[in-house]
């Protein structure tokens, strides 16, 4: 068998990284062939002695233990042989072949023209040719010209045939002159043609479709180079079988064979779990988890697909997707029907009692899919167009309910039997909407009284000045709606305080939704540059005193905090600076050093007793670690 595989290949392999266990053993194969000329010579030398000594068993046992003897000497002549030495004699290895359907042989053929046997698995090595390889030469040398008899009689036959139907007679001419066809010179009339042809092309197609189920067990792809992979297919009989020359062209002709079907089989997938989907989406109901919605759909043909990791990753995208979808549909469904409610119930009632029916419909189970700001919006929303219209009505009808009334030490009364007591209980409602519709639209940024908000206030008098009191600005008193009202002192006093409390808390809700767009880099900033940063024009929160916000600060910088913390930890455990015995003086003074140069131990300077206290946990878990690992190392004697 001829030497031909490339040095290069079997560095592509793995192989060649035994290029220099190989060449060491060199010197020890060299040794090994002095070691049998010098054995020739011993049993010659002892051969002649044992004729000459023909006088007993003793003789022959101390004939024996000479040669003995002379063995030993010649290998210890040759055990300081130099490598060098051992070059000159064998040479070094010059090309590597492996020898297929051998258990791990291989031949290396020296710059001296001296052939070595390898056995990577066993280490075997000798310059004598093993049996099995021997036995597997001839096994192919015989396999190799019952090919060449084949071909040869294809080639034959193909001659044969050409010859016949371009022989120098006019058999195949007519009388007149005009080409004729004999048809028993067709190929179907030499069978041993077609079935050669048919037989090797069913061997090669065989060939190739256990080549294509090869690549597919081995999941290899188009983004796979075929040097890369080729270790894990060269000692598989499926790569083996593949003609020699033209298994690279195979390689990349069947992978883009089995990208394209892949492809296929996808869009097939993914077409009939859409259509699964459609047909099911009724099953499907809020809040549209994934765990949910595999629940009902396991166990479908369309569901399990081919089971492979990548049509359960586009399945699961597809899954999420309508979810998603599904999800944003309900959203706008429930967003219309919360806005209808809140308008069909606020239109007859008075704003001092539009947040008790806000409080009550958001407590609502069926709401539960819009969120907080959301719903808030929705409120905000509708309360501006029922305040509006209601402007428009009290403009119109202001004149005719003033007529009907006298002003009275409580400020109104009716005049004898010309209204009802429900008629006075609208016309109060009616002056209430009013006053918080002009404290809305004048108070952008009203002056907070701390006092005012306190239920243990003492009760404002009914003739008491309410505006210098509250700190009612000009704008406002000024306003000729708000000189008609005919409230007292009380009545105002009541609707300003709760203006002025839902105005706190919807200005709390807007900061803590602007902390949730900040950095987590943030944490270590004070709560006035919070504000200067979330706040850029000054103008959201300068109503407001910096308790108001304290508690809404401090709920998500500890948030946050906690967050740093699981980050900071993740970062000591990939980190290589901290060791076990980091917790020395000088050891520790370093590490703090390096550590303190990333940025997940600076975010943490806010609360530096529990960033230590972190490092010092962590240098306790290695110290275990070491422990164990020390032990394990003991038993096994390392």
């Amino acid at each position: 068998m001829q030497i031909n595989i490339a040095e290069e290949e079997l560095d592509q392999t793995g192989e060649g990284t035994k290029r220099e266990q190989v060449k060491i053993h060199i010197g020890a194969a060299a040794e090994e062939m002095e070691q049998n000329r010098d054995k020739e010579k011993a049993n010659d030398k002892a051969e002649s002695k044992f004729d000459k000594e023909k006088e007993g068993s003793n003789e022959q046992n101390n004939n024996g233990s000479t040669c003995e003897q002379l063995e030993n000497s010649k290998k210890r002549k040759y055990d300081n042989i130099s490598k060098e030495m051992q070059e000159y004699y064998v040479g070094t290895p010059h090309s590597w072949e492996y020898v297929e359907g051998s258990k791990g042989w291989f031949i290396i053929e020296t710059t001296k023209n001296y052939k070595f046997y390898f056995n990577k698995k066993t280490n075997e090595k000798t310059w004598e040719c093993p049996e099995d390889v021997e036995e597997l030469f001839v096994r192919q040398k015989m396999k190799k010209e019952d090919i060449n008899n084949v071909d040869k009689q294809y080639e034959d036959a193909e001659k044969n045939d050409y010859n016949k139907c371009v022989g120098r007679d006019n058999s195949f001419y007519g009388n007149d002159g005009s080409y004729g066809y004999d048809t028993k010179y067709n190929d179907s009339a030499d069978p041993s043609v077609n079935q050669n042809r048919n037989r090797k092309d069913e061997d090669l197609e065989f060939i190739l479709r256990e080549y294509k189920n090869l690549l597919i067990e081995k999941n290899i792809n188009e983004f796979c180079k075929y040097e890369n992979v080729l270790a894990y297919m060269l000692y598989d009989r499926r790569y083996l079988n593949v003609p020699k020359e033209r298994r690279k062209e195979f390689f990349h002709i069947l992978i883009k064979e089995i990208k394209e079907e892949k492809k296929c089989e996808i869009k097939t997938l993914v077409e009939n779990f859409i259509n699964m989907l459609n047909e099911m989406e009724n099953k499907f109901t809020y809040p549209f988890s994934e765990y949910d919605a595999v629940h009902i759909l396991k166990g479908k043909k369309e569901y399990k697909g081919n089971y492979t990791k990548e049509w359960a990753n586009s399945r699961n995208k597809l899954l999420g997707n309508f979810l998603e979808k599904k999800k944003k549909e309900k959203q706008e469904q429930m967003e219309e029907e919360f806005e209808q409610i809140l308008y069909d119930h606020m239109q007859d009632e008075n704003p001092g009692v539009w947040i008790k029916i806000k409080n009550n419909l958001m407590k609502n189970e069926k709401y539960v899919i819009l969120s907080y700001d959301k719903k808030n919006k929705i409120f905000e929303d509708v309360s501006q167009t029922l305040l509006a219209k209601r402007k428009q009505q009290n403009r119109r009808s202001g004149g005719d309910r003033r007529s009907g009334r006298a002003d009275t030490d409580d400020g109104i009364h009716f005049r004898k039997g010309s209204q009802t007591l429900e008629e006075h209980k609208k016309y109060t409602n009616n002056e209430k909407n009013i006053f918080l519709s002009l404290l809305h639209e004048k108070l952008k940024h009203p002056n907070i009284d701390e006092g005012l908000l306190n239920d243990h206030k003492i009760n404002i008098k009914k003739n008491s000045d309410f505006e210098n009191d509250c700190f009612i600005p000009r704008e406002l008193t000024n306003d000729e709606r708000y000189k008609k009202l005919k409230l007292n002192a009380s009545e105002k006093y009541y609707i300003y305080k709760e203006f002025i409390k839902n105005y706190i808390n919807l200005k709390r809700e807007m900061f803590d939704k602007l902390l949730g767009e900040l950095s987590i880099n943030c944490i270590n900033n004070s709560l006035e540059d919070i504000i200067k940063m979330t706040d850029k024009n000054n103008k959201s929160f300068k109503s407001l005193k910096r308790h108001h916000l304290e508690e809404v600060h401090a709920k998500w910088r500890n948030y946050k905090i906690k967050e740093a913390k699981k980050i900071f930890k993740d970062f000591l455990k990939k980190s290589n600076f901290v060791k076990h015995d980091s917790d020395g003086r000088e050891k520790y003074a370093d590490l703090v050093n390096e550590l303190s140069t990333d940025v997940s131990y600076q975010r943490l300077d806010c609360v530096p007793e529990e960033r230590e206290e972190i490092i010092k946990e962590r240098i306790k878990e290695l110290k275990v670690e070491h422990e164990q690992n020390k032990n394990l190392a003991e038993r096994l004697n390392f």
